[in-house]
């Protein structure tokens, strides 16, 4: 069975070779889907021998960008990959031999994130598993068009019955935030705004309970009961900047419900 592997891209200079190179021998081919980058993100994919697919920047609609890149996919077998992730070895075998069989459409799998100098292996942080390797055929035909939340982009393969789940030996590994900066910049400004939007199309209110609660909540279940004191300092600081994650959520909710009161424009 032959493999396609797409990558969504903005301005991934500073990845994209590194990603192309640790998926070159398992891809058929590499298709690279582009918001049409400013830097040189699309003269490198092609120096690499990736197909560039160029389409229009969409933020916040995630899902509907991972389906035109699957749609520009040529084969049977999809793996999707952000430009900042890593193929690992295992891993990598792994699918090669999982394409030969044919109970499987959909195999969910560990990204290990690197946070601030250092891999983080708890606080929930490397528990989750997603479905980035799957049959084409099965995420275009249950494909929807719909805003759906800034994390939430592979609800078409939620509820599949053949999926695989592979233990967590079997990972990507994923270069999130280098520094504390990247994380406020991107999660707290732009992941936060956007699913707070999705929220209250949705018809979500706040109210101080949740203001309060969820990140009180969130900082106890990330660094207590799910471990992150066992990445020291970086995974308190962690737990910390999610709880202030889902703060600004609500705080951004609030505020799309001041505005409406007041008949006000929506400006960033």
């Amino acid at each position: 069975m032959s493999i396609s592997v797409v990558i969504n891209t903005l301005n991934e200079e500073a990845h994209i070779a590194n990603c192309i190179r640790s998926v070159s021998d398992l891809a058929d081919e590499i298709v690279v889907c582009d918001m049409h980058s400013e830097d040189r993100t699309v003269e490198i994919a092609r120096s690499l021998g990736a197909r560039v697919v160029s389409i229009e920047r969409m933020e916040g609609r995630y899902q509907r960008m991972r389906h035109l890149a699957v749609q520009a996919a040529s084969h049977e077998w999809v793996l999707q990959i952000d430009a900042d992730e890593r193929m690992t070895e295992p891993l990598k075998h792994r699918l090669q031999a999982l394409v030969e069989d044919p109970s499987i459409d959909v195999v969910r799998i560990h990204i290990l994130f690197w946070y601030f100098g250092g891999w983080v292996r708890h606080g929930g942080f490397f528990s989750y598993q997603y479905p980035r390797f799957f049959r084409r055929q099965v995420f275009l035909s249950r494909y929807k068009e719909q805003t759906v939340q800034a994390h939430g982009d592979w609800a078409a393969l939620d509820g599949v019955s053949r999926t695989l789940a592979l233990p967590p030996e079997y990972h990507l590994l994923h270069y999130a935030y280098p520094t504390v900066e990247k994380y406020i910049c991107k999660t707290l400004g732009m992941y936060a705004r956007i699913e707070a939007e999705q929220y209250f199309q949705d018809g979500q209110r706040v109210s101080l309970l949740r203001l309060l609660g969820e990140p009180a909540k969130a900082l106890a279940g990330r660094f207590l009961l799910k471990g992150g004191y066992r990445d020291g300092l970086r995974g308190f600081i962690l737990a910390v900047l999610y709880a202030v994650y889902r703060f600004t959520i609500w705080a951004n909710l609030w505020l799309l419900e001041e505005l409406n009161k007041q008949k006000l424009p929506h400006t960033d």
